[in-house]
């Protein structure tokens, strides 16, 4: 008998414990192992769509992200324009307000220059009725020389030289 020898009753035994083999794992180990890639085939599937359903959301949540920030630029520049606007309001704001000060100072000062100037005119108006009734009143008590006459007018016409108003 040797090693290579073909025996008829070796093969069938072999085949028959093979037979019997696959029929015991297909009991006992079979389902359990086709069970277990069963539930881990489920579990495959179930990450796979959870991971589908987390990358939707994900792209959702980043599109709201996206919408939220472009609307919050849109905002900021809104607000940005109208601090611009107000800024400028306020600026031609102020700039009228000086400029109705500054017309209301210029018209206070010429009221009061022309004020000032009407009270010269009348203080030299006085001044000259003054010296017109001084120098006739002289001129009625003097004698009517031409000599004593010449010297009272050039005596009035100095005084009316020293009490004009300089420039």
């Amino acid at each position: 008998m040797g090693l290579l020898d073909i025996h008829p009753g070796l093969i069938i035994w072999t085949i028959l414990t093979f037979i019997a083999l696959l029929v015991m794992l297909r009991m006992v180990a079979w389902k359990p192992l086709l069970g277990m890639l069963e539930e881990r085939e489920r579990l495959i599937r179930e990450s796979l769509e959870q991971a589908r359903k987390a990358k939707e959301e994900a792209d959702h949540l980043m599109a709201e992200h996206r919408e939220m920030l472009a609307k919050a630029r849109q905002e900021m520049a809104a607000i940005i324009e109208k601090a611009q606007r107000d800024a400028e309001q306020r600026r031609s704001d102020i700039l009228a307000r000086a400029h109705r000060e500054a017309e209301e100072k210029n018209k206070r000062f010429a009221e009061e220059l022309e004020r000032q100037k009407r009270a010269a005119i009348a203080d030299v108006r006085k001044e000259t009725v003054e010296l017109v009734v001084a120098a006739a009143s002289r001129l009625i008590q003097a004698e009517l020389n031409e000599e004593r006459h010449r010297e009272l007018v050039r005596g009035y016409l100095a005084d009316l030289e020293s009490a004009a108003p300089k420039a």
